[in-house]
């Protein structure tokens, strides 16, 4: 009888300890599956083309537009070496060249509609820093837009 009840106690110890693993090992897998995916996007599969792109940061400073709840963003196509977006007032396109992870654009034009100066000054100096740009870097899901090794655009993909 001793040996029954001492050999009941150990199968369910060995039973409560192995759920117990294969739990956490279940929490932990859904974390990694969590933190590699954006909006139903692998981490893995972000790539610069057809991915929408928002502006977080140009140098250091956050962007802020009083006059629109729009975000400043960029989309490349793959197909045609063209981009598009919209810049603080504006939307703007051009084409850009591609080597790697040295990018450059080229024949940035945008339409001109009016907006309030702090803005306007905001969408000058983001297109002016689009022209400075000579390569890039994706970090999950960030896209670094960089003239040499400073980032001069950091992007969160949308």
């Amino acid at each position: 009888m001793k040996k029954r009840f001492f050999l009941a106690t150990i199968l369910l110890a060995i039973l409560l300890t192995s759920c117990s693993v294969f739990n956490q090992k279940d929490k932990a897998s859904a974390k990694k599956i969590d933190n590699k995916t954006k909006n139903g996007l692998s981490l893995q599969e972000l790539d610069l083309f057809q991915t929408e792109w928002e502006l977080i940061k140009m140098g250091t400073t956050k962007p802020k537009l009083t006059a629109t709840d729009n975000k400043v963003s960029i989309l490349f196509s793959k197909d045609n070496s063209h981009f598009a977006g919209f810049s603080g007032c504006n939307r703007y396109s051009g084409k850009y060249d591609i080597k790697k992870e040295k990018l450059l654009f080229d024949n940035i034009i945008s339409t001109k509609m009016a907006c309030p100066e702090a803005d306007m000054t905001f969408e000058t100096n983001y297109l002016n820093a689009l022209n400075k740009v000579n390569n890039f870097a994706i970090n999950g899901d960030t896209l670094f837009l960089k003239k040499d090794e400073r980032a001069v655009l950091i992007f969160l993909a949308k």
